[in-house]
């Protein structure tokens, strides 16, 4: 089920992508390109996969998304950071693709243009954020993995 999850994402970052084209140039822009975003936005949570496999949340315990979205945003710690404050501090274990899912899309691009903006006001290009994300298993938009294209849109 995960390729039905990263299709679902890379959809999703599509009609966000269009969404904002449709926006920017609104001149270009056509019904039909309008109504397929609007669609998306209305049918995309009725898409049902097993995520069993994927969503270990604990039922009972910690607030895990609360935990780890501070970290993120509050106290500014990276996401390996958070994944390893996790496990030591609260014995919550968790991979990048687990503490994505659990964060939620919105607090994930926030930390990656976090740490994007770090890497970039230290001469790091977008081709080496992306070969370093990619080696550290991030999960990418759009495709199987981080390009210096996807990253460069990202921090726009």
């Amino acid at each position: 089920m995960d390729k039905m999850r990263k299709l679902r994402e890379s959809v999703d970052a599509c009609a966000d992508r269009l969404d904002a084209l449709n926006n920017r140039f609104s001149n270009l822009a056509t019904d039909a390109t309008r109504e397929s975003v609007e669609t998306w936005r209305k049918v995309k949570d009725k898409i049902v996969f097993d995520q069993t496999e994927e969503k270990k949340e604990p039922t009972a315990g910690p607030d895990v998304k609360s935990i780890a979205t501070e970290l993120l945003e509050k106290q500014g710690h990276g996401l390996e950071d958070v994944i390893d404050i996790l496990m030591s501090d609260h014995n919550i274990e968790l991979t990048i693709d687990n503490l994505v899912q659990t964060i939620g899309k919105q607090v994930y691009i926030t930390a990656l243009r976090k740490d994007a903006g770090d890497l970039l006001g230290n001469a790091i290009s977008y081709s080496q954020i992306a070969s370093l994300w990619n080696d550290l298993g991030r999960p990418a938009f759009g495709g199987d993995s981080w390009t210096a294209r996807s990253v460069s849109i990202l921090v726009e």
